[in-house]
């Protein structure tokens, strides 16, 4: 898999792995701990995904807009029931090298990708006998082609996103897009990151920016005095000094930095 799409894909499916910590009662099986000694390889939730791919008779399973943060997201909350697919398991799949993250219809043709299972299909042999007898009677919502005949050389899933559904996550996309876009003074007061007027920041992908706006967004729910902020704060540069290996003379120029320049000094004036 391509590194940044890889780095983009397992950063999303953490971020989502922390915020789903209690994640909701659903027919799925979520039972990701490891099996007996001699069983297969695969945890149930594994097992039962995996399944898919033996049900279909195709290595090719579901269609991803786009390798986005939004669009990890839309993928799981679209395709995740059917497939019994979490973010847990397919990060696990991933990092095992068991499932990759692959375009569509090939490098360079379009902006769609499409997971394939890394392992041949003799591997999994049995894993959905299960599903099999539900697909005959007809093409569910989970993202494969249905079985007889030799698959085809890309997946057909044009019918696998139900209208209804695709529009009204489109709508919860956009509106979130034009919220953060629209308005800079509220989407300041929200705990928005500052790329614009930024050293280094701008220079990161959006993603990264997005986890570093998450993170301040949970760290601030949380009523803090003066005297906890100025602590979080400490705490936070000791680790930064640690993991960037910077000395204390760099912290004061860093200081120095943000109060000589005073960047975002703009943004302060109402508060």
């Amino acid at each position: 898999m391509n590194p940044i799409i890889h780095d983009i894909v397992t950063s999303t499916l953490k971020s989502m792995i922390v915020e789903q910590a209690t994640p909701p009662v659903t027919s799925k099986e979520t039972d990701n701990s490891a099996g007996d000694a001699g069983d297969s390889p695969f945890t149930p939730a594994e097992a039962k995904f995996l399944g898919k791919f033996d049900a279909y008779g195709s290595r090719h399973i579901g269609i991803i807009y786009s390798i986005s943060d939004i669009g990890i997201r839309e993928f799981i909350m679209r395709s995740g029931k059917d497939l019994n697919l979490t973010p847990d398991i397919l990060l696990t799949l991933i990092k095992n090298k068991i499932i990759k993250i692959v375009p569509y219809s090939g490098w360079g043709r379009n902006d769609d990708y499409t997971l394939e299972l890394r392992l041949s299909l003799d591997d999994i042999d049995g894993l959905g006998d299960a599903d099999k007898a539900t697909i005959e009677k007809g093409s569910d919502a989970s993202g494969a082609p249905a079985p007889g005949g030799a698959p085809p050389p890309a997946p057909d899933l044009a019918w696998v996103v139900k209208y209804g559904d695709v529009l009204t996550e489109s709508a919860k996309i956009a509106k979130k897009l034009i919220s953060e876009s629209t308005n800079k003074k509220e989407y300041a007061d929200k705990n928005g990151i500052y790329v614009k007027d930024s050293r280094i920041l701008k220079t990161l992908p959006t993603a990264y920016v997005k986890h570093l706006e998450r993170l301040i967004a949970v760290l601030s729910k949380k009523k803090h005095t003066a005297a906890q902020k100025q602590k979080l704060i400490a705490d936070i540069i000791d680790n930064l000094a640690i993991n960037f290996n910077i000395t204390n003379s760099q912290i004061v120029k860093s200081f120095n930095m943000f109060k000589q320049q005073a960047k975002l000094k703009k943004y302060l004036k109402d508060k």
